[in-house]
């Protein structure tokens, strides 16, 4: 992921300046991806506010570009804490492994009453040590998906208020705090254009027969979406902290086939696949429309005039917040 977008800002530099054309190239290596907290601290930072326009890619099974992101999120820790006992006194402790239980219950009654597309996910990180004995702390990681921040906002309140009943039940004691907060996907036609129009000039990787063969060893058919395709038609479930840029300045994200049809995301398969010389090859023609999208972007000023126009009227009147303190430390590790 960090790869094309490095090689397609040099060669997009490299064209810039066989043009003698004036222009700044920035490439912003993005940590935490898949943890969803490292645009969101380098943005909370100040990263990010110095573009005239942003490009962003994903590696997919097909090829694309939505102008629709995911889900606002809240990534969410709740800790008890309680008293310890041996288990065969277990009246005199206080168990903090109950009130995260008793939470969970709660928030399962929660979701009959949420909207249909809210999700509220959660494992547990720490649940005490034996059997024998009574817990004293627990910890338990929920994520609360939603399609806006107010969404989102209204559902952490509720899912606390299950936390907080839970511990008054267990006579203990809780805190939470939130690891990061995603938001949703501030679309803009123009950059969504321009990327297309360098999706469709460079395309996908064409796959050769030992491409096909190679992923057939791994049980799949060996067929590789060879389309640029429309993309989405609107908001995904997942959620990514690529969105949070998308306020910050005008968007246009794609995506590359790298894998066959069928593959599984977060899946060991994709892993595999993904140090293929098909992937390889996808990362040289997603480098080409990183370059192509941002020498248009240079080079045409109408272009980026309006998409800066648009940025500003989707922007009007909003005030980027972090939702993350500036004294929270950067995590890490996983909580």
């Amino acid at each position: 992921m960090g790869v094309a977008p490095a090689a397609g800002a040099v060669a997009a530099k490299t064209v810039l300046e066989n043009l003698k054309s004036p222009g700044q190239i920035i490439y912003y290596g993005c940590p935490a991806e898949e943890t969803l907290a490292g645009k969101v601290y380098m943005a909370r930072d100040g990263a990010f506010r110095d573009l005239d326009a942003v490009l962003a890619w994903h590696p997919g099974s097909s090829t694309g570009v939505s102008n629709y992101g995911g889900s606002s999120l809240d990534s969410l820790v709740y800790e008890f804490f309680g008293k310890t006992s041996h288990g065969a006194s277990a009246h005199n402790g206080r168990s903090a492994l109950d009130g995260v239980m008793l939470m969970d219950v709660a928030a399962n009654y929660l979701r009959e009453h949420v909207p249909e597309n809210v999700r509220i996910h959660c494992v547990i990180r720490d649940g005490g040590d034996a059997p024998n004995v009574v817990p004293a702390y627990a910890k338990v990681w929920y994520y609360v998906r939603g399609k806006n921040r107010a969404q989102v906002n209204e559902i952490r309140k509720r899912l606390t208020k299950c936390a907080k009943g839970a511990a008054m039940a267990t006579e203990t004691t809780m805190k939470w705090h939130r690891i990061t907060a995603v938001y949703p996907r501030l679309p803009n036609d123009v950059m969504c254009k321009t990327v297309r129009q360098n999706l469709k000039l460079f395309g996908p990787p064409r796959a050769s027969k030992k491409d096909k063969e190679r992923v057939k060893e791994l049980g799949y058919k060996g067929e590789f979406d060879g389309k640029v395709k429309k993309g989405k038609g609107s908001q995904g479930r997942g959620s990514s902290d690529e969105d949070n840029v998308s306020w910050l300045a005008p968007m246009g994200r794609f995506q590359m086939v790298c894998y066959t049809k069928g593959t599984p995301g977060h899946h060991r398969d994709m892993t595999a696949q993904a140090i293929m010389p098909y992937a390889e090859r996808a990362v040289l023609q997603t480098a080409k429309v990183f370059a192509g999208s941002a020498v248009d972007l240079v080079l045409d000023k109408k272009v980026l005039q309006a998409a800066r126009a648009e940025f500003k009227k989707g922007t009007k009147g909003f005030e980027y917040d972090p939702l993350i303190k500036k004294s929270q430390k950067v995590p890490v590790d996983p909580p």
